[in-house]
């Protein structure tokens, strides 16, 4: 441990002499690598001309290395080091960002020219990291913090050295060379820089000057971006204000004409749930129902036989329920709403200690299937948008968009295969609208499949949408009574369908 309470003497003065050439050539370097070879070889000599990103990644490293060299002439001060870090964090979300954009594309795919097979954002994350870990390194071992004061010996800045002068004028001519490459391809002030700039070329008939990203910019800070998203209208929680959304239930009112009308035949109240009820499946027989992380298999009577609750946040977050559907032999998935799902099947001899992880409630009655059980759809079209309904053929399991919002003109059916819980098909429904109108306004809440169909009950218009798979279209469009007003889930047996409505089973024909 360092005793302040001596004399700074020549050995401390001659370490700190060393630890200031050493962050000098960090400034060099971090100016000199990324930012020159950035700019001549990938700029001038290959044609590389920068993003609006990769420009504000060049900035912060730029930054980064000139507060080092002020530093090194100005001597050791908290704000230095402090601005240095801020920039590397500012450098680390803008990579991040950037990087966020393209890293998890297939093979081979990219944006923009490569390094030793690493585009040049994911060298920008690179560098940045090793700004925070190597300027750490650095104070660790600098040393006696009074002798980095004392080495300026009275003086307001240290002498200039050769190196510091050499370093001084290399930083200050990439510096210089970059802001040109800036102003020629991208334009002075209101002009900006583009999303996805083409090639750099010195002849000004290539050079195109956009000022179009202005627009927007002041429409309001969003950390979220797409993805605040806000979560489905539920039985249990009226989301619709969240949402801007009005549910109508008059079918004349639909965006596709309907063809004919389903009657209530029946409806008959399930018994002993307090919870309102958000979904409604019939597998082997039983009928089962959910109401957020809940679920339970009814007896002939509508009586609880089973009751189950899910643990969401374990491993791959499952949220609300919004569908159950048959998997294999004997199990069953329940989807959530967020595309992710939970395989399980009865087992009356079920593991408590095994199945702790998967559920709060019911582990005596239930046990997770295949591995941790869960999984997740990643989807394409629909991957900024909720679900609230799954159907399965035994073999893909299908899940249709609601509208929210962002997005009120979007229906994006998905179709994943069950083997490896990988998306194989996604389509918009091709359909004969009403002038003007989209079927992103259904707000799909029960669907089930029969015979290579997809059967859509919507809670918006009281309609029930039958789409053919094969050919990506609205075939039929049946009118529901206007008297139901929360409908969800959907049970098919023949002719008839079967939907909830307020913990009512309501019976259509």
């Amino acid at each position: 441990m360092t005793d302040y309470s001596q004399p700074v003497s020549a050995s401390d003065l001659g370490k700190a002499k060393t630890w200031y050439d050493i962050v000098c050539w960090g400034g060099l370097l971090i100016v000199l690598l990324p930012v020159g070879i950035a700019n001549v070889i990938l700029g001038y000599m290959m044609g590389d001309s920068p993003c609006t990103l990769c420009w504000g990644q060049r900035e912060e490293m730029a930054f980064i290395g000139v507060v080092a060299l002020f530093m090194v002439r100005y001597g050791f001060k908290p704000k230095y080091l402090a601005m240095m870090l801020v920039m590397a964090g500012v450098g680390l979300y803008s990579s991040f960002r950037h990087l966020g954009n393209h890293a998890a594309r297939d093979v081979g795919q990219g944006f923009g020219l490569e390094i030793l097979g690493l585009h040049t954002q994911m060298w920008a994350e690179i560098v940045f990291w090793c700004v925070v870990v190597l300027f750490g390194l650095a104070c660790f071992l600098a040393p006696r913090f009074d002798a980095l004061i004392a080495e300026l010996k009275g003086r307001p800045f240290r002498p200039m050295t050769g190196f510091m002068k050499w370093s001084f004028g290399i930083v200050a001519a990439i510096i210089a060379s970059n802001a040109f490459q800036a102003a020629w391809t991208t334009g002075l002030p209101p002009y900006w820089g583009q999303g996805d700039p083409w090639r750099f070329s010195f002849n000004p008939k290539y050079v195109t000057w956009s000022a179009d990203s202005w627009q927007g910019m002041w429409g309001g800070i969003n950390f979220l971006g797409k993805r605040d998203v806000k979560e489905p209208d539920f039985a249990y929680r009226d989301n619709t204000a969240k949402l801007g959304l009005t549910f109508k239930h008059d079918a004349a009112d639909a965006p596709v004409p309907v063809n004919g009308m389903l009657a209530i035949a029946g409806e008959r109240k399930v018994q002993g749930i307090d919870a309102k009820l958000n979904t409604l499946s019939k597998i082997r027989g039983e009928y089962v129902v959910t109401s957020k992380y809940d679920f339970w298999f009814l007896n002939d009577d509508l009586t609880p036989k089973i009751h189950a609750s899910m643990d969401p946040w374990f491993s791959a977050n499952v949220l609300d329920i919004v569908g159950v559907t048959a998997y294999k032999d004997d199990a069953y998935v329940i989807m959530g709403s967020n595309k992710t799902i939970l395989r399980f099947r009865q087992n009356s001899k079920a593991d408590d200690v095994r199945e702790w992880a998967n559920f709060t409630a019911g582990r005596d009655a239930v046990e997770h299937v295949g591995g941790l059980g869960r999984s997740r759809i990643d989807t394409e079209r629909a991957k900024f948008s909720y679900v609230h309904s799954s159907a399965t053929d035994g073999r893909y399991i299908y899940t249709a968009t609601v509208p929210d919002n962002k997005n009120k003109k979007k229906f994006v059916i998905s179709k994943a295969m069950q083997k490896d819980w990988t998306l194989s098909a996604e389509f918009e429904p091709e359909a004969n609208l009403k002038e003007g109108r989209t079927l992103g306004e259904l707000y799909v809440t029960g669907m089930v499949y029969e015979a290579g169909k997809l059967y859509c009950v919507s809670k918006n218009y009281n309609v029930l949408v039958t789409i053919d798979v094969a050919s990506e279209a609205v075939t039929d469009v049946k009118a529901l009574p206007a008297e139901l007003t929360d409908i969800r889930g959907l049970v098919k047996d023949g002719d008839t369908f079967e939907v909830i409505d307020g913990n009512r089973i309501v019976t259509l024909n």
